[in-house]
């Protein structure tokens, strides 16, 4: 992306969205821009808070793990989104680990740079601040699932946040394994497995071509 389409970019999100062409040459100048390929770690859980990103291109995966190496997604980053904001506030180190799920381009600020802006821009500290009650708001839909539902409703309730309407019928554009689904809902690959198989022979999903096909509404239970 080169830099007049990025400040065109920047001119379309909320926390830049009062910021005159000028204002966002200055955010420019004090971001370094980072490529990452497919695979690799933004920062991982523990790591020092010493920089904020912002995805330009390409998409990554917000998880949390245990040391016998089971994951659990709870966010699925798309352009626009911030990460590392909170441990730039509260100086603890990271809590989760953001993974780059394609090559990936993002502007890197430093915790050094990000408290020069919030000070020069209060109105930034206010964008970061909503962008944090979305974050919340989004892990306490997560908790609340994984409470109340089983791993059917979970899968359910996944499968219509992320499906898009296409003539008469749903589809999951994202390309999801089992193992990625279970990530996803704090389940089982076996599980996915099976839920995914009754579904199919009950003629509500078909999969093709590596995509979830969503055929007709899901049942409120199975």
């Amino acid at each position: 992306m080169e830099a007049q389409a990025t400040k065109t970019f920047l001119t379309g999100l909320p926390v830049f969205e009062d910021f005159s062409s000028e204002d966002l040459d200055v955010i420019l100048e004090a971001a370094i821009r980072r490529q990452l390929p497919k695979g690799s770690f933004l920062f991982r859980e523990s790591d020092p808070g010493e920089a904020m990103y912002l995805l330009l291109e390409g998409r990554t995966r917000s998880f949390a793990s245990d040391n016998q190496g089971k994951e659990f997604v709870f966010l699925i980053g798309e352009p626009g989104d911030v990460f590392g904001e909170l441990s730039l506030i509260d100086d603890e180190p990271r809590g989760w680990s953001v993974q780059v799920d394609e090559d990936s381009t993002f502007l890197m600020f430093n915790k050094a740079d990000f408290h020069t802006a919030m000070n020069a821009y209060p109105a930034l500290k206010d964008k970061v601040i909503l962008n944090l009650a979305r974050m919340v708001r989004q892990l306490s839909l997560t908790v609340k699932n994984l409470a109340l539902l089983d791993v059917y409703g979970r899968v359910r309730a996944l499968f219509e946040s992320i499906c898009v309407e296409h003539e008469d019928h749903w589809i999951i554009s994202e390309s999801l394994t089992q193992q990625a689904i279970a990530d996803r809902v704090g389940s089982s690959r076996e599980m996915i497995a099976r839920i995914l198989k009754e579904l199919v022979f009950g003629g509500y999903v078909k999969l093709e071509n590596k995509q979830i096909i969503i055929l007709q509404k899901l049942p409120e239970r199975f």
